[in-house]
This record gives structure tokens, C-alpha cells and sequence, in this order.
């Protein structure tokens, strides 16, 4: 076991009280990781308070049928005498709640490129696939008799969702180890399967409304959609997200991007992805960030996705004169 990871194994130990923080807008990894973490110290040392910080203000939709909802408020009470554990975030912006300064001290444990430093401890590494990789080799590494199944099925879920079942590249060996250790377990594996890929009828019809609104421009290798203020209302979608999944495999593409308008924030979210050229560097140019072939943008106006468009082109542009 690394420093680093025994220094975490320390902090927790240190603490009665521990308050966990996923980020805005939380997919598989975020919440994964959470609930994997929050079982696994309750099972291994159940004096411990464990909290997941903001579920009581998330919209119920983001549980997947997967993840149980504590609508209790956590008081600050709570938040301020606990050690404070940062999942699959990587910056101090996207935090969900921004509760996490409260706390006396701060962990965060992340897959993503590092571009500051918010915490107390950080285990940063963007080799990882999912945040739930490390998190599943750091609790082996504590104690592999306690990664029961439900903490392996978190853990699971958050590894098969950010590596898109084992296909994207960042998939590496110690993934599918891992993955075989968590299987093992024991946990119903066609729950996940069934969570993941089993959609209602009308979700169908609005990927297909996705794709009707998808312009590829084949000389640039290049593919967008921009889907509309009432896009989702339009077809009774409750989560609203980029949906730049179903651009994922165009022949011929090799960047794409998806937006959407996000009332909440009013603002246009947006996601970009790529085969193999880097693309976080433009994200990060407008309010976003991420891994080099798979990152995220926020943009105030719904002109400033004309801006970035042009920017993606002209970036595809430059790497067909240099190769």
C-alpha cells in the first residue's frame, strides 16, 4: 500500500464523523464511489457517522433506481466536526452543495486531470478509468473482507459506466482485475445491466430526436447537436444531460459535441468527445475541463456555442495540415 493511501486509511480512522461530496450533475462514478465509500466504513467500523452531503436537494431521477435517496438534511452542525471526502470532482466549482468548507479537514480522491488544489490530501490520478477503481483498490488494499456486495455493486456500476463497458480506451488491465474481484462478491450484476440499458419507451424516442437534430460535417470530421430549451419537456425527459453519448459512433468522426440548456443554472451545458486527439484544453477555455478525450463546458449564451464550434474546426483544421 502506497503513502498516499495509507494516509487516507489514517484521516478516516481519525474521524467519528464523515461527510462524502459528489459533483453537479452526478453520473455513476460520483454517487458509486459515494455509496461504496459510506458502506464500506459503516460495515468495517459502524460507531462511525457517515453522510452523503446534498441527496436531500437532488432530483430523485439522478438515483437510477439503483441509489436510495436520504432526503434528510445534513445540518452544518454535522458537516463542520467531520472530515470532509471528495468524489470524482475536478474542481472546487462543481462541488454539489459547497458545503465541504465547513469541514475540519478535506480528502479528495479523483480520476480526472488535476487543475488545483482544494483539499487537505489529494489522490489524484487521471491513469485511473473511475474514481470507483481507486476506490475499490484502495479499500482492498484496507481491508478485502469487507468489500461486500453491495459495496462492490456500487463500486462496479461506477467502473462499467465511465469506461463505457470496458470499450474506451483508458480501460487497463488492473480495471478488469478489479472488476473480477468485485464480481466475486456476488452482487446482482444483471440489476446493473438492467438499470443501465433497460429505458422507457419515450426515452428511446428522444435519442432518436437527438440524432435528428445531429449535424455532421464530414470534411472536418466533426459531428454536433444542440438540442432546444423545451428539447426535453417535449418528450417528458426528467434528467436533463448532454446526451453526446449518441453521437458516440459515427463513422468517420472524430470530435463531437452535444449541448443543452440547463435551467437550473441558466446556462448551456455542453460535452465534448473525441477518438484520439485531446479536447480538454478547449473546455477548459469555457468554464469546463475534464480528461483529454472526454470533457465538459458551461456557456452563458447560446451564441458562445457558435464560438466553440468554430474553435473545434479550426483545431481539426490545424491538426490535418501538421499530420
Amino acid at each position: 500500500m502506497n503513502f498516499i493511501k495509507k494516509t487516507i486509511i489514517e484521516k478516516i480512522n481519525q474521524y467519528n464523523k464523515i461527510s462524502l461530496f459528489f459533483h453537479e450533475v452526478p453520473d455513476f462514478d460520483a454517487l458509486g464511489s459515494c455509496y461504496a465509500l459510506k458502506h464500506f466504513i459503516k460495515d468495517i467500523a459502524p460507531e462511525k457517522e457517515v453522510r452523503i452531503i446534498g441527496l436531500d436537494i437532488l432530483d430523485d431521477s439522478f438515483s437510477k433506481k439503483l441509489f436510495e435517496f436520504d432526503h434528510t438534511h445534513v445540518s452544518n452542525t454535522f458537516v463542520s466536526q467531520s472530515l470532509g471526502i471528495i468524489l470524482d470532482t475536478a474542481n472546487e466549482q462543481r462541488i454539489w452543495t459547497n458545503r465541504h468548507r465547513y469541514c475540519k479537514e478535506t480528502i479528495r480522491i479523483d480520476h480526472h486531470p488535476q487543475v488545483e488544489s482544494i483539499c487537505n490530501v489529494e489522490w489524484i490520478d487521471p491513469n485511473y478509468p473511475a474514481t470507483c477503481e481507486m476506490i475499490a483498490e484502495l479499500l482492498f488494499d484496507w481491508n478485502s473482507k469487507y468489500v461486500l456486495s453491495p459495496t462492490a455493486m456500487y463500486l462496479y456500476a461506477g467502473i462499467v459506466t465511465d469506461t463505457g463497458r470496458f470499450l474506451h480506451l483508458n480501460t487497463r488491465p488492473s480495471t478488469f482485475a478489479i472488476a473480477s474481484k468485485l464480481l466475486s462478491t456476488g452482487f446482482n450484476r444483471q440489476r446493473i445491466n438492467d438499470v443501465l440499458y433497460i429505458h422507457k419507451f419515450k426515452e428511446i424516442k428522444f435519442n432518436s430526436y437527438v440524432i435528428s437534430k445531429t449535424t455532421l460535417l464530414k470534411r472536418h470530421k466533426f459531428a454536433y447537436a444542440v438540442l432546444g430549451k423545451k428539447s426535453f419537456d417535449r418528450f417528458g425527459i426528467d434528467v436533463r444531460m448532454s446526451m453526446v453519448q449518441m453521437l458516440n459512433n459515427i463513422e468517420g468522426v472524430e470530435v463531437w459535441m452535444s449541448c443543452y440548456y440547463d435551467e437550473t443554472k441558466r446556462a448551456w451545458r455542453g460535452s465534448l468527445r473525441s477518438r484520439s486527439l485531446p479536447i480538454n484544453q478547449i473546455a477548459e477555455k469555457h468554464n469546463g475541463g475534464g480528461h483529454k478525450l472526454a470533457a465538459g463546458f458551461t456557456l452563458k449564451s447560446k451564441h458562445e456555442i457558435k464560438v466553440i464550434k468554430k474553435e473545434i474546426i479550426n483545431y481539426l483544421k490545424q491538426f490535418k495540415q501538421d499530420y
